[in-house]
């Protein structure tokens, strides 16, 4: 690879994106993604095809605060002009809020520690129209005691089988450790943080569907310790809706652990590369 006399250098940009108008953040063929017009803004700056590496993908519908993607090309740029540059050619839906500079084997997949999803929902008789595709608006009152119960039987190290969709693939492991999961009310609003060191496929919006469920008495707190015991999907309750999940924080190893953890995987393709993550 050419690096045009400049060292390569490892690029990780954080990113919020409203995602209603997208296909999720993975390129598609012929559908609109977050990924592709971050990527066709980049190949406009560096005057060459670069792959962007997110910290894992979101489907059609979901939103991001905090998503973080990265990428290995000569540094052309300084991290203000970058900055700028990205903003001035995404379409609005999509802001760059942070560059950064780091080693070129930097990964933003690979490289996660932990991630923090947030749910919004708006507990109240009537929806506000402003919020459309934003939260999830349940009209029926929330037990927040009885959500607040069954939250408290997936905090920590557990198998998440019951709360992971189908990705078409076999997993190597559905254990996943919830450092954080808490239930927020601010008069109609209710959110739903959750913090792990990895997701399984719509493992959130799943969390959220059965915690509402027994919000609304419809399930027994014993009856859901049954079913996330049980490790079956297709007796678990519906998932919630995309459009009120938010990417809002990507956590890192720190530089010398990433160092480390680089010398077992192949090096960085900074132009092309076809690995997946699996994510909300």
């Amino acid at each position: 690879m050419k690096t045009t006399g400049h060292p390569l250098a490892g690029h990780r940009i954080t990113v919020a994106y409203a995602g209603t108008t997208f296909f999720g953040w993975q390129r598609q063929a012929g559908q609109p993604s977050i990924q592709e017009e971050i990527e066709k803004v980049l190949a406009r700056i560096w005057g060459r095809p670069i792959t962007l590496e997110g910290s894992g993908r979101t489907d059609t519908g979901v939103h991001a605060v905090g998503q973080v993607a990265s990428f290995t090309a000569p540094r052309k740029l300084s991290a203000p002009t970058l900055l700028r540059a990205l903003n001035d050619h995404l379409p609005f839906p999509i802001r760059i809020t942070r560059v950064d500079f780091l080693e070129p084997t930097f990964h933003a997949r690979f490289d996660v520690r932990a991630k923090t999803y947030e749910y919004r929902i708006r507990n109240a008789l009537f929806s506000d129209p402003f919020e459309i595709d934003r939260v999830w608006h349940i009209p029926i009152p929330l037990d927040l005691a009885k959500m607040e119960a069954a939250a408290a039987l997936l905090r920590g190290k557990h198998d998440f089988a019951a709360m992971a969709t189908n990705a078409g693939y076999a997993r190597t492991t559905t254990v996943r450790t919830v450092s954080v999961l808490e239930l927020r009310k601010r008069g109609e609003f209710l959110t739903v943080r959750i913090t792990a060191d990895g997701f399984l496929y719509h493992m959130v919006r799943n969390i959220v569907g059965a915690l509402v469920k027994v919000g609304k008495g419809k399930l027994p707190v014993e009856e859901f310790r049954a079913v996330f015991a049980g490790g079956k999907r297709t007796l678990a309750p519906a998932s919630a809706p995309a459009f009120g999940l938010y990417l809002m924080k990507v956590e890192y190893y720190p530089k010398a652990v990433r160092l480390v953890r680089a010398l077992n995987r192949r090096p960085p393709q900074a132009f092309d590369t076809t690995d997946a993550a699996e994510d909300e």
